[in-house]
Order: structure tokens, then C-alpha cells, then sequence
């Protein structure tokens, strides 16, 4: 098994491809180029829901969202 960066940087690509992902740790920078890591507990299209590292229940917006990446093994 190798392990590979998945990089999804457009809207979407985001919205095609993220569902898949649900209850998965990703990478979000935002388009103020601040970065989060959080696990993604839900997208229904135009927003995720994530809870952050300190548990904390957030939603963010897609249009708010520059890039996301995460680790995939194959």
C-alpha cells in the first residue's frame, strides 16, 4: 500500500468528490489562506460540516473554501 496526497482545488471538484470522505481527517485552507484540519462529518453540496480538533462543531461555507487535501492509501 502506498500513500497519496488528494488535493481537491476548485469547487467542483469539491462538490463531485467530497462526499465520499465523510468521517475522514482533511485539510481545508480557506480563501483567506488560513488553514484547518478537521474531519468532515457532512456535505450537502454548499456546505461542510466538520468538527475541528478541539471537537467543536462548525460549518463552512464551499465558497469559502480555496483548496482541500488529505492522505489516501491506495
Amino acid at each position: 500500500m502506498s500513500t497519496r496526497q488528494l488535493r481537491l482545488n476548485s469547487q467542483n471538484e469539491i462538490r463531485k468528490r467530497l462526499t465520499a470522505f465523510t468521517g475522514k481527517k482533511i485539510n481545508i485552507v480557506l480563501n483567506d489562506q488560513t488553514a484547518m484540519l478537521a474531519t468532515l462529518t457532512g456535505f450537502d453540496g454548499s456546505v461542510l460540516q466538520l468538527k475541528n480538533m478541539r471537537l467543536k462543531k462548525i460549518s463552512i461555507p464551499v465558497e469559502n473554501v480555496s483548496e482541500i487535501y488529505f492522505d489516501t492509501t491506495e
